[in-house]
């Protein structure tokens, strides 16, 4: 009588969705597929700014790491999940992500990628507001670049410059203020 039962249970977990976690209500799938590369969910984290709670982040790799530079500079496929857990407008996210990547990049790393920064920010100003519960995705594809998708809308194509995610990146894994209580948890240390 136990064997069946046993069986019946790791049906039901089989046919389960597999979420990896879930975080202020948000639930990430624990993999995902991004072009023809299966990514695992590496971390969750929630960005807060002035005590409020702005978004939840998910960091997907090709394998889970706890270092950050191993996370940076693994080959393959990267993906920046963003769930919003309150509206912004395209100004406030522009200059908050603006001032993130000049916190956590130096002047000589951001100059000569400004054409993709650029790019960047007009996509965010003209989709305009992030609403709550909006899922905004970097996707990053080695010698492609960049593409950003809202809500399953590509919004932009791929920016090409493997250094210009790894600029983005380094706003969550850097040393920036935002990387200090978001890294850890991205990295799934304790």
């Amino acid at each position: 009588m136990r064997a069946p039962r046993k069986i019946i249970l790791c049906l039901a977990l089989l046919a389960s969705p597999a979420f990896a976690g879930e975080l202020e209500g948000v639930r990430l799938d624990d993999r995902v597929s991004a072009g023809k590369q299966e990514l695992q969910l590496n971390g969750m984290a929630v960005r807060t700014r002035f005590f409020f709670k702005v978004y939840v982040a998910g960091l997907y790799l090709p394998q889970k790491t706890q270092d950050a530079q191993a996370a940076i500079g693994m080959p393959g496929m990267k993906r920046m999940a963003i769930v919003m857990l309150r509206d912004v407008d395209a100004d406030s996210f522009s200059k908050s992500l603006r001032a993130a990547l000049h916190d956590s990049n130096s002047d000589a790393e951001l100059a000569p990628l400004q054409p993709q920064i650029d790019a960047l920010f007009g996509a965010i100003h003209r989709i305009g507001e992030a609403k709550k519960g909006a899922t905004i995705v970097l996707d990053f594809a080695p010698g492609t670049g960049t593409s950003l998708t809202v809500n399953g809308v590509l919004e932009l194509k791929p920016v090409a410059g493997d250094d210009f995610f790894v600029a983005l990146l380094k706003v969550w894994l850097g040393e920036g203020p935002v990387a200090h209580n978001m890294k850890k948890a991205l990295l799934g240390t304790p």
